[in-house]
């Protein structure tokens, strides 16, 4: 008697396909037991900002090929990650290795201050500039030796019209020259470019109209780029100005990240506000504002993003206060602004001293040179907030505040600055020199907890370092996991990774990178969330992080053991092959 069996329904048959593929696997599915390298038993934060899941991660080549739980593979070496975080390899949207990279120097290429940070990938073209032109030949540059972190190649801005205008640049582009811009553009998005690196608050940038950026970024949009600015203006006034040669107020901070929303808008591509902050005690709270316009235009479909470092103070070195107007020969043209060549001509300051006790006598000039320097100051911080860096001929008051020391003579802030400059006999013409600290924990900390913003350094290859140079080179991205994570709470760990990784990827448009996954690319680190920290500081900027075990690019260690390899396996990321 036969026993007949109801069919199988459509479900059904589907769990017995999936039983059957479990029980017997196709052929090749188990062919990848034996790995190049197996990081075992790791806390797997992915980069999508989901929490941590504790799996092994085999690499062959340059390959994530496995994710899960591989107790029974074997490999050529297997890393030990139990207790460790895994993570994908942090991208710097805003880098300024480009020069080194492109350059001879061997030990330069090798970055070891950015390797040590978790920096697989770095983003170049910043504030509109390129080291070599064409990109052709900027990216056969960086292969040849080699470099020790991937590289998106950019075209930038001021790059590209300083190639159209040359020194007459100090006006708006003609409609042929920027026909001619975009002709450059066009050419380096077919180089393999990812998009239009851009400076409006610089030369030859800043003379640029926001219809010159539009026509640019649209070339930009026939292949999927994107654009990040150095905007106009991050303070009340743009850094080239002071309060003196301004009839008017033209810019303001609003307006420069207006700007950029409007390009992305017009232009119908990604944009991103790069290194955001708010400069300057005038510009305190300020994002809450740029939070405000973002989040309107993201609502209307734009495509708005940001990066940022995670410190309060800003800029790439020491600064001076007192304008360099205030220190030449009374009456000298000053409408070009802060950045304006004159400046450079060092025989117009051979006489400083007199000069600017000549400007401050004068009743017509005088004033106004009190009233430039005080806007410098509350535009870097405040003069609590500007320590002393490099003094030689005062050396006591290295590591000290302006308004301490002013307060300790019995002198203002201004005077005080007015006596190094007098009584110096190096570091001329001011006497000091200063490392401002110009941000609010509010606003650093505002613009971070935004699921748009992703991280940045702002900074170099470091071979030597001085008091007063940016820690950002050294400690940035550790910095955003011990500081802002562990200590301060302001974001969770998931959340700090995927800025640091998933979120950069996709505003660049990387394919293969960004994420722990099968297919994609092996560009990892491994650290420990117990002993992550970013020591480097204002006056001791060369400390490496600690925590940082095993750091990983194209599937070759350039840390390893929380040491560095000298290895070059970067690669130039070439837009037309993602």
């Amino acid at each position: 008697m036969k026993c007949l069996l109801p069919a199988p329904r459509p479900a059904a048959l589907s769990v017995l396909l999936v039983l059957a593929v479990l029980a017997f696997p196709p052929p090749g599915a188990l062919a990848v037991q034996h790995f190049d390298v197996l990081f075992r038993g790791g806390r797997v934060l992915d980069g999508t900002g989901g929490p941590a899941v504790v799996a092994d991660v085999g690499v062959v080549g340059s390959e994530i090929v496995a994710v899960g739980k591989l107790a029974r593979a074997t490999a050529d070496r297997v890393v030990d990650a139990t207790g460790l975080h895994v993570v994908p390899g942090f991208i710097d949207m805003h880098s300024h290795a480009d020069r080194s990279f492109a350059s001879d120097d061997m030990e330069a290429r090798r970055a070891h201050n950015l390797v040590m940070q978790g920096i697989t990938t770095s983003v170049f073209g910043p504030d509109g500039r390129n080291p070599v032109w064409p990109i052709a030949d900027e990216m056969a540059a960086y292969r040849t030796p080699g470099v020790a972190t991937n590289v998106v190649p950019m075209v930038g801005h001021g790059t590209v019209r300083g190639l159209v205008m040359g020194d007459d640049y100090e006006r708006p582009a003609t409609e042929a020259e920027v026909a001619e811009m975009a002709a450059l553009v066009r050419s380096g998005m077919e180089d393999g470019a990812w998009g239009l690196g851009a400076g409006p608050e610089y030369r030859p940038g800043r003379f640029s109209a926001t219809a010159e950026l539009i026509a640019l970024a649209k070339v930009v949009a026939d292949y999927d780029g994107f654009y990040y600015a150095h905007q106009r203006s991050q303070s009340p006034l743009p850094l080239w100005q002071t309060p003196s040669i301004v009839d008017d107020q033209p810019l303001t901070g609003t307006d420069g990240m207006r700007e950029t929303i409007e390009i992305g808008r017009a232009a119908g591509i990604r944009v991103v506000g790069t290194h955001i902050k708010a400069k300057g005690t005038d510009s305190w709270g300020h994002a809450a504002i740029d939070v405000l316009m973002i989040d309107a235009a993201r609502a209307e479909g734009v495509q708005v993003y940001l990066d940022q470092y995670p410190y309060e103070t800003f800029g790439g070195g020491p600064v001076d206060v007192i304008p360099d107007w205030g220190f030449a020969p009374p009456g000298t043209d000053r409408s070009g602004g802060l950045d304006a060549p004159i400046w450079r001509d060092e025989e117009l300051l051979k006489d400083h001293k007199a000069n600017l006790q000549a400007n401050l006598a004068d009743p017509s000039i005088g004033p106004e040179l009190v009233r430039d320097t005080e806007y410098v100051l509350r535009l870097q911080g405040g003069a609590d907030r500007h320590v002393v860096v490099l003094a030689p001929d005062f050396p006591e008051t290295v590591g000290r505040n302006l308004a301490e020391i002013a307060a300790e003579a019995g002198r203002t802030p201004f005077e005080q600055l007015v006596r190094f400059a007098v009584d110096a006999t190096r570091l001329l013409p001011a006497g000091v020199r200063f490392r401002p600290v110009a941000g609010h924990r509010f606003d650093v900390e505002h613009y971070m907890r935004q699921e748009y913003t992703a991280t940045s350094t702002d900074g170099f290859v470091s071979l030597e370092t001085r008091p007063g140079q940016h820690p950002r080179s050294y400690g940035a991205f550790p910095r955003k996991i011990a500081h802002y994570v562990k200590e301060r709470g302001v974001i969770t760990l998931p959340f700090a990774v995927r800025s640091s990784t998933g979120l950069p990827a996709q505003i660049v448009g990387l394919k293969d990178r960004g994420y722990v996954r099968e297919g994609y690319k092996a560009d990892l680190v491994v650290f420990d969330y117990q002993t992550i920290s970013a020591p480097a500081t204002i006056m001791e900027p060369d400390r490496y992080p600690t925590g940082i075990r095993y750091v990983v690019v194209n599937g070759r260690f350039t840390v390893d053991e929380g040491r560095p390899t000298g290895a070059l396996p970067g690669e130039v990321l070439d837009r037309r092959y993602r």
